[in-house]
């Protein structure tokens, strides 16, 4: 049923093509219909009875007929098209619209392999679905019924035939349909699954070669495409029975009828025209079972494609706004109270995973303009504590206030309006280099790019590019090296002038003398600064050290009062200097 509503809420603004097609297929069929009855008239009145002057009057009828449905079948046609595509395009724009509203907590739990299948493949089969409705799933009763009454008219026995093969049609098509179903599932998580490995590869194809991997992901692809393969075989094959075995049962009818009415004619009570269009009759009855049970087919297919449709326009953002209407001017203070923080497991097959605790009692303040460093082994919570600030996730217990009010008072667009961060693994478009860094201040002045590159320590290397600012970047921007990719980043957190700037290991791939360079840029700002840094010789001069061990707080204080107290710190500080 909210698959349905989810339909018609895409359909209703195109309501009035949507309802023209199955007015115009009920016109291509009633002309359909009278056809057979005014060629039993030619027969049994030119042919049988010898009276030629009815041939061109009765042909010139059926002519027009046959116009008038062409031109019902036409224009039916073009109206299901333009709703059904665009019913597509207004799905898939929904789909996208809700997809980058997700939060990261959303993303973890739907990988982006399947998303691209629920976008593409799942939309255009069921926007074929919807399109076949529009024509198929109307014109199927409507020749059915036609064609049914216009026997009955003819010879109510002959009509007896057709109703004793009902049941047996109808049990053959929900038998099938309850077997099939299930298997479409499969096909689309398979569908996904072969995508994702598809993705990996693309987006790996260097670690692919580098390690000689190429016939072990050729192993890989070829399993999970085998498998997709094989369950859409096994669903074909279930329902590709349904078209021979009512084939079947109507041809074993139309047999009947001739030999029924062989018997009649025989004894008076039928004539050879009225034979010729029963037996036409029953074509198109045959012909309206086929048609339905091709649509039932593809909406039975459009029916698990729809579900997962429906489960991302269904998705529920987490976290959510709450109700915050606070308005936020600037951070001049950040403090963590008491904060823990789990990721939640995925659920599989009805079980849930463990989840995952990765922060523990997590307490300090931060005053406006102050630098505040984090560091600790890989997997110690540093990326999850910030995270935690912008509202990328929330706290599982505990409180993050800015300003000395709860985060959650604030609308996330508010806080990261304040927020400047370069992520651990930076993410540049497909553009120029000037655009890019345009995403952190739009408009922004060609001086305002250039004074932000040369505090990022990357002006000198576009400058001395072809096209400059305008050298446009590769797929994830591979025709740069790593450490450029993190400059730019930086340039385009800097132009906006943010009140807190988030630093998530930024520098790690920048040679020392290019780090202190940016550190000292960082220094004069008046911004509060969070740095997360693997190297203790880089965070020595902040105000405050975070130090992070399995999530939870082992140090917190000044290079100096670290050095002194900590023995995790020390034991870090002397790995790094001997």
């Amino acid at each position: 049923m909210n698959n349905i509503k989810v339909i018609l809420k895409f359909l209703r603004p195109h309501w009035k093509l949507a309802l023209a097609a199955p007015l115009l297929v009920l016109l291509e069929v009633v002309a359909e219909v009278i056809q057979p009855e005014l060629m039993s008239e030619i027969v049994n009145k030119a042919v049988v009875g010898g009276d030629q002057s009815v041939i061109l009057p009765l042909g010139a009828k059926m002519f027009i007929t046959t116009l008038i449905g062409l031109a019902g079948g036409i224009l039916s046609i073009y109206a299901a098209g333009k709703v059904s595509y665009s019913f597509g395009a207004d799905i898939r724009k929904s789909m996208f619209e809700k997809i980058t509203q997700f939060s990261f907590e959303n993303l973890d739990k739907m990988e982006s392999a399947s998303l691209i299948t629920r976008m593409t493949n799942d939309v255009t089969r069921v926007q074929q679905v919807v399109q076949a409705s529009m024509r198929l799933l109307f014109r199927a009763p409507f020749l059915f019924v036609g064609a049914f009454f216009m026997v009955l008219s003819m010879n109510a026995s002959i009509t007896g035939i057709l109703l004793a093969l009902l049941p047996i049609l109808l049990f053959s098509i929900v038998t099938i349909l309850r077997k099939s179903y299930p298997l479409f599932m499969k096909v689309q998580e398979k569908t996904d699954k072969l995508n994702a490995v598809t993705q990996e590869n693309l987006a790996g194809i260097r670690v692919i070669k580098a390690y000689v991997r190429e016939d072990g992901e050729k192993e890989r692809f070829a399993e999970a495409n085998n498998d997709l393969t094989g369950t859409s075989l096994k669903a074909r094959k279930i329902m590709m029975l349904m078209t021979p075995s009512m084939s079947l049962a109507v041809n074993i009818g139309i047999v009947l009828v001739i030999w029924v009415g062989g018997i009649k004619v025989d004894a008076g009570e039928m004539n050879i025209g009225e034979i010729m269009a029963c037996t036409n009759y029953l074509s198109q009855i045959l012909f309206s079972l086929m048609m339905a049970s091709m649509v039932i087919m593809n909406i039975t297919e459009a029916q698990a494609s729809m579900a997962r449709i429906q489960e991302v326009l269904g998705t529920q953002n987490k976290p959510t706004d709450q109700g915050g209407d606070l308005s936020l001017d600037g951070i001049d203070e950040l403090e963590f109270d008491n904060v823990f923080f789990k990721y939640e497991g995925k659920k599989d097959d009805g079980k849930k995973d463990v989840d995952r605790m990765a922060l523990k009692g997590i307490s300090f303040k931060l005053k406006k303009g102050e630098t505040l460093a984090i560091i600790g082994g890989t997997g110690s919570g540093k990326t999850s504590l910030v995270n935690l600030i912008p509202r990328f996730y929330d706290a599982s217990s505990g409180c993050v206030k800015i300003n000395g009010e709860d985060i959650k008072s604030y609308k996330r667009e508010e806080i990261r309006k304040q927020i400047g961060t370069v992520m651990q693994k930076p993410l540049l478009f497909s553009e120029s280099i000037e655009n890019n860094i345009r995403w952190g201040k739009s408009d922004a002045t060609k001086e305002e790019i250039k004074e932000c590159c040369e505090n990022a320590q990357i002006d000198d290397f576009i400058s001395s590019l072809e096209d400059g600012y305008n050298y446009q970047l590769g797929q994830s921007a591979n025709n740069l090296s790593g450490g450029q990719k993190q400059r730019i980043s930086i340039a385009r957190t800097l132009i906006r002038k943010p009140s807190l700037i988030i630093l998530d290991d930024s520098l790690s791939a920048v040679d020392f003398k290019t780090e202190a360079a940016i550190r000292h840029v960082l220094t004069d700002l008046k911004s509060t600064k969070i740095i997360i840094a693997q190297r203790i010789s880089s965070i020595k001069e902040a105000d405050k050290i975070l130090l992070l061990e399995n999530g939870a707080m082992v140090g917190f204080g000044t290079h100096d009062e670290l050095i002194q107290n900590n023995s995790v710190y020390q034991e870090i500080y002397n790995s790094q200097t001997n």
